[in-house]
């Protein structure tokens, strides 16, 4: 390859990189209905004396997940190192999520001084790595 080509390669590299790069901004909502989905779900679950509620608040959720998993899958371009941080946000949300519920149902039934915390920390694996790709789709590497 002569010098000239590879600098035409890597002047079109630059330009597809400036092209696609906020394309991948879409995680960022994805996050963040995510993270609400779980918070709505966790305080659902800690504080309602109801069957019916568990049952409704749950199926509202994993509705919402399917919708937003469906969403993902039809976006044209994934954000950078979306693997890793996707995998990072929803193992890391997995943990948080199933603390909150075993120790909360056995040690902390209905104690909303439990129930709150434990619902925003659920929420923010993945909001957080929604605002990691949202920023990683504006920067100009």
């Amino acid at each position: 390859m002569r010098r000239e080509d590879a600098w035409d390669a890597l002047e079109q590299a630059r330009d597809m990189n400036k092209r696609v790069r906020p394309m991948g901004g879409w995680y960022a909502a994805y996050g963040i209905l995510y993270g609400l989905t779980s918070l709505g779900l966790v305080l659902t679950l800690g504080l309602t004396d109801s069957g019916v509620g568990v049952i409704v608040a749950s199926v509202v959720a994993v509705t919402i997940i399917c919708l937003l998993s469906v969403y993902s899958l039809r976006q044209p371009v994934k954000p950078l190192g979306y693997g890793p941080l996707h995998v990072w946000g929803v193992a890391t949300w997995g943990l948080i999520y199933g603390v909150a519920l075993f120790v909360g149902m056995y040690l902390f039934p209905g104690d909303m001084l439990w129930w709150a915390p434990m619902a925003v920390l659920s929420a923010l694996p993945t909001s957080v790595t929604g605002l990691i790709a949202l920023r990683r789709s504006r920067s100009t590497k």
